[in-house]
């Protein structure tokens, strides 16, 4: 009995002793320590409260866990606010630290403040993990202490939910071997990564977890994640973001058969959880490769992604596509930055290429801006353009969108249609959305050229574009691969409006060259079919020829304007563009040019063209019919053997037509002296018809008040005018000068060896007034003056007629007049003495008209005709018949009903000699006789005075030699007499006294001796 209940005893004490061992050992490793030691047992209660808890626990993980996972069967789970941490078995170790096998550890999302949804991470080390807690754990409550840190074996995967119910963005990561800081996540080992369809991989893991906002006594100091980060060797491949990613690449509807994108770096990628920022370092590749072998290319040194999250129903830039109605969206690309040296941007199904040293590119937007210490450059299906820096946002489809180059930059554009384009800018070129169209502005050195068409450069241009109808608004085009590119403008839709350059314009177009301080142009679209009208409507143009209508320009000849201001319109058809309409104003100076484009056309009778004004108005300018307005103080017009001066002068070139309203001025080219005024000395030196004249080439000046109406061929002026040429002077209230051949004003003055136009006809009224000073070799000078109400001259025949009532004087080097009668006395015998030669001065007034002939030398008056002749002292002295004193001793007084005065062809010693003829009722008086008679001729060559009857009566002849003697008179149907000679013949005599005409008897008087049958030099009409 002793025995049994010793052995008893001794059980009970070691039991005791186990137990004690137990808990002073074991369970201060796996229980919290507490100071009631009712504690340590654990009813079948307090069990079954634990597995009910952990059954709420994982409960609140959902269905994170696959089906038959051990996580599902029975495991321990321990909790803190947004922790769990699930495992099957655990050991402590020597060191404090508790190895967990198999081991799980899931993070929740923080729903502290009320929010809904979020992102559960769970991270999954079945061959367990070792541990370190600020304390030991707690089963039989089940909290988690602090998490110090720890490492998981082998394979692990993290995985988390989706962040949203709908959206595909739920992550996967598998590597090995992760060791756990309190706030770090660290591999050196490979990563296997997914996010939604995206996946990757990379070498070298680190992620550093964010503590929590507000701290706590229990559980890990982990509020989230704060970065990831691959250290190298990173690949991706990237699904459903390749519409977007890429620059240059409009949207595409989000399809399973998207392309992917692949991403590649030598460095490492890092996620920055909280900024929404992924970064790829060290030679990224970015790839999207579509149909037909389409590749899409950017190859940097550094790449920034930016995300965000988006809205269900918020569109993710111009040309995005709505997304499906209930649909919800996670983290979206939104920025891509990139730095290289350079970065480029290829795109072979969309023609682009684009190099700088930054690139940023807003997914939303497509706004892509390139910049760097060097230049950048992009190429768009055949355009380039390289400038400092480049921003540009597409708009709409259809729309060209914004635009900045900061320069100095340049410009190359191949249109589908059209001729290439070429801009060039110091400063900056900028397009902008303004009103319902764009503009497009240069600044600082711009320029641009056109092919084929024309250039403009100025400091500054400014072009308005208009956008085509549903350009804007029009269904999208497709944005598959090889569709157009969004990287640069979209000009397919826009058509220029109006341009503006300004300071120092330098503008070219076809022939025309504009230079000026400031350039407005508008632009005006027409068809084919317009422009055939238009040409038709221009005579000697082919009808629907094209663009150009007429005939063009001339060749190697251009047109230079030069003025304050140039406006000009455009028009613009599929086959090219058509300078129609120029105005200028201020200091206006248009000048034709060789075709070198530097010297220009010497304004000489076969030269170029010049204008100079105020304002100026050209139509057609690039066509040969152009149309030009001239205005100013004065304008001038000179060239093509043409001087022009007036207010206000209208040139149509095609047409050779010149009019000039108010006040002006014309030279027309020299000529011979002949073929202008120079042969209007009716009675002065001979001259020769136009074929054979040699004399100097003298211009001829017209000036007038009125208008002028040149044609080219004819000019007509009015109103007080007044042509000077040629030793000669016309005045007369309306001129009409016609040429033998006309002007070519529309040819390009090189005319070779044609002869110039001549004078071919003057015709003059409103009251004429001519002045001739002619110049024979010998010294001999005339000065000839006529005055009529109309004139008309034909310089190439010679023939003059003129309206009267009108006079013509006449002062030349010649002797006293011969037709006195010789003196009573017997020395008169001897011949009379010779007074030295002076001017003699005969003037002829009439009321009628007058006729004859310049080459000739003749001139006829009609109707009351009186003449007088006579020497004067000088060049400015004149005779009057109608003197109160009467006329001087020696003028002789003329008066008849006609009478015609005419000039014989002298021999080259000497000088021309005049001869008179008059008839009806002729009356001649001198200083002692009086003279009656149907006709009279006298001859100054042959020293003859001829008078004549009618048979109906006689001539009568009356003498007085001395005042107060008495007259004497003769009577004949014929009296004859050579002063000279002292001889008188006298035929059909009714009455002579010889004693008194003579002085006394005449022996060998031919008496009634037929005299020899004389031809006045100008026939006289009939009496």
């Amino acid at each position: 009995m002793e025995h049994r209940l010793g052995r008893t005893v001794r059980v009970f004490l070691v039991v005791l002793a186990t137990m004690g061992l137990y808990r002073l050992v074991v369970v201060p490793w796996v229980e919290p320590r507490t100071g009631d030691p009712t504690t340590l047992a654990m009813t079948p209660e307090e069990a079954a409260a634990i597995r009910a808890r952990a059954d709420e626990r994982l409960a609140s993980l959902g269905d994170v866990f696959p089906a038959g996972a051990w996580e599902r069967d029975d495991p321990i789970v321990l909790e803190s606010r947004q922790m769990r941490l699930l495992f099957k078995e655990y050991h402590t170790l020597p060191d404090g630290r508790v190895n967990l096998v198999p081991c799980t550890l899931a993070l929740l999302p923080d729903r502290s403040r009320g929010a809904t949804g979020g992102r559960t991470l769970v991270l999954r080390a079945p061959q367990g993990a070792v541990l370190e807690f600020d304390e030991p754990l707690d089963l039989q409550r089940g909290r988690l202490a602090k998490l110090v840190g720890g490492s998981l074996r082998g394979q692990v995967t993290i995985r988390g939910t989706p962040s949203a119910s709908g959206l595909e963005d739920d992550i996967e990561i598998v590597t090995r071997d992760i060791t756990l800081d309190q706030l770090e996540v660290r591999t050196v080992e490979t990563v296997q990564f997914r996010y939604g369809r995206s996946s990757g991989s990379g070498r070298g893991l680190v992620a550093r977890l964010t503590p929590r906002g507000e701290g706590s006594d229990h559980g890990p100091n982990i509020g989230g994640v704060d970065l990831i980060r691959l250290e190298r060797d990173v690949r991706m491949r990237l699904e459903g973001v390749g519409g977007r990613l890429m620059p240059g690449q409009t949207p595409a509807a989000e399809t399973t058969s998207a392309a992917p994108v692949l991403v590649n770096c030598r460095g490492g990628l890092s996620y920055n959880v909280s900024a929404n920022v992924i970064t790829l370092e060290d030679h990224v590749d970015v790839v999207r490769t579509g149909e037909g072998s389409v590749t899409d290319h950017l190859a940097c040194d550094l790449l920034a992604i930016v995300l965000a999250r988006e809205d269900a129903g918020e569109p993710r830039g111009a040309g995005a596509t709505t997304p499906a109605a209930g649909s919800r969206r996670g983290l979206e690309p939104v920025e891509i930055q990139a730095k290289g040296s350079p970065v480029v941007v290829t795109s072979s199904g969309a023609g682009v290429e684009a190099r700088a040293a930054r690139l940023g590119y807003e997914i939303a937007t497509r706004r892509i801006l390139l910049d760097g210490e060097e230049p950048v450059s992009l190429a768009v299906r055949g355009s380039e353009m390289e400038a400092r820096k480049i921003d540009y946002c597409p708009g709409p489809p259809g729309d060209p969108g914004a635009l900045l180059a900061v320069g100095p930059g340049w410009l190359r554009a191949r249109p589908e249609r059209g001729a290439p384009i070429q801009a060039r800018w110091q400063q900056w070129l900028r397009m902008r959305p303004d009103g319902e169209g764009h503009v497009v502005s240069l600044s600082g050195g711009a320029e641009v050229a056109v092919d084929g068409q024309g250039r403009l450069g100025a400091g500054e241009m400014h072009l308005w574009l208009d956008v085509l109808a549903g350009a804007a608004g029009g269904t999208a085009p497709r944005s598959d691969v090889g569709s157009s590119s969004g990287i640069g403008p979209d000009l397919s839709r826009i058509r220029p409006s109006r341009m503006l350059a300004r300071g120092t314009v330098d503008a070219a177009a076809g022939p025309v060259t504009a230079r000026t301080e400031r350039l407005e142009v508008w632009f005006r679209t027409v068809s084919e079919e317009t422009m055939g009208g238009q040409a038709a409507g221009v005579p000697g143009s082919p009808g629907g020829s094209g663009m150009n209508g007429g005939r063009p320009a001339a060749d190697g000849v251009r047109l230079t304007a030069t003025a304050a201001l140039v406006r000009g319109l455009v028009h613009m058809a599929p086959g090219g563009s058509h300078l129609e309409e120029v105005s200028m104003e201020g200091q206006v100076r248009l000048v034709e040019q060789t075709a070198d484009g530097v010297a220009p056309v010497a304004p000489t009778p076969a030269g170029g063209l010049e204008i100079l004004g105020e304002q100026l108005q050209l139509s057609r300018a690039a066509r040969f019919d152009a149309r030009a307005v001239i205005a100013g103080r004065p304008a001038r017009v000179r060239g093509r053997g043409i001087d022009l001066e007036g207010p206000l002068v209208e040139f149509d070139r095609g047409r050779g037509r010149l009019l000039v309203d108010g006040a002006g001025k014309l030279r027309l080219p020299p000529v011979a002296a002949s073929g202008g005024l120079g042969g209007l000395g009716f009675t002065g030196p001979s001259v020769q018809p136009p074929a054979a004249a040699a004399a100097p080439a003298e211009p001829l000046d017209v000036t007038w008040q009125g208008r002028m109406d040149f044609d080219g061929l004819t000019a007509r002026f009015t109103d007080r005018v007044e042509a000077i040429g040629a030793g000669a002077s016309l005045r007369a209230g309306v001129l009409d000068v016609a040429f033998d051949r006309p002007f070519e004003l529309a040819s390009d003055g090189r005319r070779g060896d044609a002869p110039q136009p001549q004078v071919a006809r003057v015709s003059c009224g409103n009251g004429v007034r001519v002045e001739s000073q002619s110049d024979a070799a010998d010294g001999q000078r005339s000065l000839e003056r006529l005055f009529a109400r109309e004139l008309v001259i034909d310089r190439m025949t010679g023939d003059v007629t003129g309206i009267g009532p009108g006079r013509l004087t006449s002062t030349r080097h010649g002797e006293a007049p011969v037709l006195a009668v010789a003196s009573a006395s017997p020395a008169s015998q001897a011949a009379p003495a010779r007074r030295p030669p002076g001017p003699t001065y005969l003037g002829v007034d009439f009321q009628r008209g007058l006729s004859g002939n310049l080459h000739r030398r003749s001139l006829e008056f009609q109707q009351r005709v009186e003449a007088i002749w006579g020497p004067v002292a000088d060049w400015d002295a004149t005779l009057d018949p109608h003197a109160p004193g009467g006329p001087p001793a020696d003028a002789v007084v003329v008066s008849c009903d006609a009478l015609g005065i005419g000039q014989t062809t002298a021999a080259a010693e000497a000088r021309p000699a005049i001869e008179l003829a008059a008839a009806g009722n002729v009356l001649v008086e001198g200083e002692a006789f009086t003279a009656r008679s149907a006709r009279l001729t006298w001859s100054e060559a042959k020293d003859l005075l001829v008078f004549e009857g009618d048979g109906r009566s006689d001539a009568r002849l009356f003498r007085q030699t001395r005042p107060g003697a008495a007259p004497s008179s003769a009577s004949a149907g014929k009296i004859l007499y050579w002063r000279a000679l002292e001889r008188v013949e006298v035929e059909d005599a009714r009455y002579l006294d010889l004693d008194q005409l003579r002085g006394g008897p005449s022996p060998g008087l031919p008496g009634t001796r037929p005299a020899p049958q004389r031809t006045p030099a100008a026939a006289l009409p009939a009496t």
